[in-house]
């Protein structure tokens, strides 16, 4: 899918002032994209191969979009990001997530969110063996249990805005991979998360689900990944 297509895919969820494209591909692309709020991210730790081992981070684009929310004098209350391949699959989709939050009674909306310290988790035991791993959180935590680990999907997550921009503020003390990092900085720094459900159904780690759009949106998807390729009509025209 193109940049084009994939922001008027966007623009039947939100207007287009409310849609900030941040961009991690080839520089020399970047000003052609015709889209007025965009970013452009520079950050190695972003472009990794094995993004586990490597423990690819997405802090940088947590601190860009945090200083655009400054600088733009915006005024907006919740922050909802999504890979490229991570599609909405329903108009009213800020609304679906709103009403979650406010149910759960949540600062933050992830996927697959679960807790994994003390257990057999892959990316738990690649990070446990660094001493200074659960010493960074218990320093950070204003949690009564500060041994919590937390892991999410990272293809997509709602916020609201004083959440994310504390994760934002927090600096990354070493490498951590960003489906750790994340949420567990957000849990220690005092904030709620909760999972989104049944929504978890349609949400992969690997695979193109182009060909099956129109049947999650058949069994109440409210967004589907990965999707590399659009094999269908657009679902929300």
């Amino acid at each position: 899918m193109t940049i084009g297509a994939l922001l008027e895919w966007w623009k039947d969820i939100a207007p287009d002032q409310a849609i900030l494209l941040v961009y991690g591909g080839r520089a020399a692309d970047f000003n052609a994209i015709a889209h007025t709020n965009k970013i452009f991210i520079d950050d190695p730790r972003l472009r990794t191969v094995d993004n586990q081992r490597e423990r690819q981070s997405y802090h940088g684009i947590w601190q860009q979009v945090a200083r655009w929310l400054k600088s733009s004098n915006t005024n907006f209350e919740f922050v909802y990001f999504a890979e490229y391949d991570h599609l909405p699959l329903t108009r009213d989709l800020n609304s679906k997530q709103l009403q979650l939050l406010q149910t759960e009674n949540a600062d933050v909306l992830a996927f697959r969110l679960q807790r994994i310290d003390g257990t057999s988790h892959p990316h738990y035991l690649y990070h446990v063996r660094d001493p200074e791993f659960h010493a960074f959180f218990d320093r950070l935590s204003v949690r009564a249990d500060k041994r919590v680990i937390l892991s999410m999907f990272g293809s997509g997550s709602f916020w609201k805005r004083e959440a994310f921009q504390a994760v934002a503020a927090t600096e990354e003390p070493f490498p951590i991979y960003t489906e750790l990092f994340l949420p567990t900085v957000a849990h220690h720094l005092g904030f709620r998360l909760r999972d989104y459900g049944k929504q978890n159904l349609f949400v992969h780690n690997l695979g193109d689900y182009g060909n099956g759009i129109n049947v999650a949106k058949q069994q109440g998807a409210w967004t589907i990944h990965p999707v590399k390729e659009v094999r269908t009509r657009h679902p929300l025209k």
